[in-house]
């Protein structure tokens, strides 16, 4: 049995991607699924508040990628919302982010991350928020094809 510390690193296939969004933007990401296996599920990682830190690269979403192909059987999905930025790069476009207002662009990231899951044949997508991607979750998780033909 491996002993997993800090920042261990299990074997898996780790993909750099990018997202086409509907409104014409492309999001960076990684993809990350089992070496050994299919996937058993994906898991979609929807990071917190971008002006307060948030990222594809925060600690649990890194992590996630890190061991839950090996542990899980899972592919881990992780990429940056509109204008976000990590070490794997910037997103195209701005923040929108007002989820009381009626034209909160993040939808468009939300179904990305879904048709690329879809387009890929991967398996079960779980929506995974933390903090504002529990927002993007719950307000646009649920049928993606109705955000992304809004204008």
């Amino acid at each position: 049995m491996v002993s997993i510390r800090a920042n261990t690193i299990l074997p898996a296939t780790r993909t750099d991607i990018e997202l086409q969004t509907a409104d014409g933007l492309t999001l960076v990401g990684e993809i990350a699924v089992p070496v050994d296996r299919p996937p058993v599920a994906t898991m979609v990682c929807l990071h917190q508040l971008p002006t307060h830190g948030g990222m594809m690269d925060g600690h649990l979403y890194r992590k996630a990628a890190w061991r839950l192909p090996a542990l899980a059987g899972l592919a881990v999905l992780r990429f940056n919302t509109r204008g976000t930025w990590s070490l794997r790069g910037t997103s195209e476009g701005s923040f929108d982010g007002d989820p009381t207002g009626d034209g909160m662009a993040e939808r468009f990231d939300v179904a990305a991350a879904l048709e690329y899951v879809d387009f890929h044949e991967l398996p079960a997508p779980w929506l995974v928020g933390w903090s504002f991607g529990t927002d993007l979750a719950l307000l646009y998780g649920c049928d993606p094809r109705r955000w992304s033909a809004r204008s």
